[in-house]
């Protein structure tokens, strides 16, 4: 295939992905309020673009089955079908084959093609709904109002390269009008040219003007629609005649003539009814999302992060006072290289909102399987993350959200007999904590049972029968692969994947999970995430010889305490700070590094959610703009260690995860 061609095939196929994800989204709207309107229209702007799109690309299946799912929501539109279990059960069933159309454009696959035609009766058996006659009418009377209603319109249409970038094809266009009468294109010579090219369009139909203008709803902002008579053009009587009451119009003109006449009048009326539309145009283009291959973004970043070190290196080999000249224009380049850094992050940033329709999907059909009613319930998602750590995060998010319903939520009738809501809800809310985006699932169903996971763990030999584990020891036995207190294996979770696989993944991320649970009351799952490649502010400090970093707004205070002062608190691993003790950690003796303090020892006081904590250290270098990247597997007995950067001088900084730090501690004092 032509290498330009086939980049044309992917975009496509990467624009009807969004625009099922976009039907989807409107079916899920309507089938908890199918009065709106603005979801129905847009339902339907998303097939009758792919339906353009993929019959221009080739994907005639696709076309066909848009064509006849069209038809069906166009009769919504009209109020002459309303919305049904059966129509949403379709719709959706249509959703995901055409997902698999996509991948099998020519209906190799046996199972898609059978499912092709079952499902092409229904969507025509339903398209057909009103196209039996009303009885209640004579035939004869309507044959008459409709020979006498067939007006003509003249259309001039401008086309450029835009309309084929944005994957219209102007041939459906001319498909669908031919469903609506006669017409007959033309291209005007005189007024094409290298950029652009204008066609006059006759076209004769029954149809009133609204349905003419439907066929060019993606494209009237190219179009100019003028009125021409009340008579068919095409009839034998008036071929190459135009016929109007206009009393500026002589009878025997031809169309030719009178087009070339009054083109310039359709142009102005089509520069006042552009600029009348440029304004809502330029809205939409603002909040305009431009696609990107992720291999140019690592790409970028790669570059980002090159620039940070080389910019780490000139400052730090020009501190000496013969570069003084040069410091301005050094730290008018620190100052850029960190708008270039922030702006570069963002653009790899996407909302966690992006991946909730499948979520949405999910409990959708699950709920239905299982008998149970069940609601998502969001706030905020519009926290964004690396594209990469998305990607990753969706199939434990999936897993944790069907554990949820499956083992969670309880049956409409056992919440009636609790006093609980009929409708379970499952919560997904996400936020920034630091260097850490938290994602936290919860539902309110039936909570963990601690006894029957410390019976389940005796009866497996991982406690004894005496053992009295805390909360949390009990809650990490549900990560161990196998373990189960389910009394069955169902469809829906009980697929030899437990969350054993959810703990990896999310360990893979340098994340953390953490439960939580009431019994009665619902189960929380906590994800703790880092962002797989991070340019942030950092305070750069020594330990021996050892540099460490931790982000800047995560430090509350750096002080100096002698020697003896930190011996006599050793004891109970405290310091006083604002009117109260917190913990301290020696970092030396935490990574056994040799040495000793000496003097004056460097204590920096950070804050985790709302605890502080002070880590001690031999010297405070200073600020460090940090290009954190992941540890190999070679780290992973440093749980403490989040990620690390490297510094002009080739050595690196290791970052410490002070949440760990801080786990840690609440460990050992509880």
């Amino acid at each position: 295939m032509d290498p330009i061609l086939q980049k044309f095939r992917d975009k496509f196929l990467e624009e009807a992905v969004g625009l099922l994800d976009s039907f989807e989204k409107d079916i899920l709207e309507l089938e908890k309020n199918p009065s709106l309107q603005q979801n129905i229209e847009s339902a339907f702007r998303a097939m009758h673009t792919i339906k353009g799109a993929s019959g221009m690309y080739g994907f005639d299946f696709v076309c066909e089955f848009t064509h006849h799912l069209e038809s069906v929501f166009q009769l919504v539109r009209e109020h002459k079908l309303s919305f049904t279990h059966e129509l949403f059960e379709l719709a959706f069933q249509a959703i995901d084959h055409l997902r698999k159309l996509l991948n099998d454009e020519r209906l190799a696959d046996l199972a898609n093609l059978s499912t092709h035609h079952q499902l092409m009766a229904q969507v025509e058996k339903m398209a057909c709904v009103t196209d039996q006659p009303d009885l209640s009418t004579s035939t004869q009377p309507e044959v008459v109002a409709s020979a006498s209603s067939v007006h003509t319109w003249h259309i001039l249409f401008q086309t450029d390269e835009k309309i084929y970038f944005r994957g219209i094809s102007v041939l459906g266009l001319l498909r669908d009008l031919a469903q609506l009468g006669r017409f007959q294109v033309s291209r005007l010579d005189f007024l094409s040219d290298a950029q652009t090219d204008m066609w006059s369009i006759l076209v004769s139909s029954n149809h009133d003007e609204s349905d003419i203008r439907e066929v060019f709803m993606f494209v009237e902002e190219y179009c100019t629609f003028t009125p021409l008579t009340d008579k068919d053009v095409f009839d034998e009587n008036t071929t190459g005649l135009v016929t109007s009451t206009d009393d500026s119009l002589q009878n025997d003109v031809s169309i030719l003539d009178y087009i070339e006449r009054n083109t310039q009048d359709s142009l102005t009326n089509s520069d006042k009814c552009c600029e009348r539309k440029s304004a809502n145009v330029a809205a939409k283009q603002k909040v305009r999302r431009i696609s990107v291959d992720s291999i140019k973004l690592d790409h970028l970043m790669y570059l980002v992060s090159e620039l940070i070190t080389v910019n780490s290196q000139l400052s730090l080999a020009t501190k000496d006072a013969a570069y003084n000249t040069l410091k301005p224009i050094i730290e008018r380049v620190d100052a850029l290289s960190k708008q270039f850094r922030n702006n570069a992050l963002e653009i790899r940033l996407v909302p966690l909102s992006d991946t909730l329709l499948r979520f949405q999907r999910l409990i959708r059909d699950l709920s239905k399987q299982l008998n149970k009613k069940i609601e998502l319930v969001t706030e905020g998602v519009d926290t964004e993350l690396d594209k990469s750590t998305i990607d990753q995060l969706s199939d434990p998010l999936m897993h944790i959200i069907r554990n949820c319903i499956d083992h969670g939520i309880e049956m409409p009738d056992l919440r009636l007999s609790k006093g609980k809501p009929e409708t379970g809800s499952i919560k997904i809310t996400a936020c920034h904590s630091g260097n850490y985006v938290l994602i936290k699932i919860e539902d309110d169903g039936s909570g963990i049972d601690c006894e029957k996971v410390r019976l389940k763990a005796v009866e497996r030999g991982l406690l004894k029968a005496d053992d009295k584990p805390s909360r949390s020891e009990l809650f990490d036995l549900i990560f161990l692969p196998g373990f189960s207190t389910a009394q069955s294996l169902t469809e829906v979770s009980g697929r030899g994947v437990g969350m054993d696989v959810v703990k990896r993944k999310i360990t893979d991320l340098r994340g953390d999970v953490i439960v939580d649970s009431i019994e009665g009351a619902g189960t929380s799952f906590t994800l703790k995430l880092q962002q797989s490649v991070t340019i942030i502010d950092t305070l750069l400090f020594c330990v021996g010889n050892t540099y460490l970093t931790l982000p800047v707004n995560e430090i509350d205070l750096c002080v100096q305490e002698t020697v003896a002062n930190i011996d006599k608190r050793r004891h109970n691993g405290t310091l006083a700070y604002n009117n109260q003790l917190i913990p301290f950690i020696d970092l030396r003796e935490l990574f056994c590094l040799s040495g000793k303090y000496e003097g004056k020892v460097k204590v920096i006081v950070v804050k985790n959610a709302d605890k502080h904590l002070a880590l001690l250290a031999d010297i405070i270098v200073g600020e460090h703009q940090a290009v954190l990247k992941p540890l190999g597997k070679s780290f992973n007995n440093q749980p403490y260690i989040a990620s690390a950067s490297q510094l002009g001088d080739g050595n690196l900084a290791f970052m410490l995860d002070t949440h760990r730090l801080q786990a840690a501690y609440d460990t050992i004092v509880g």
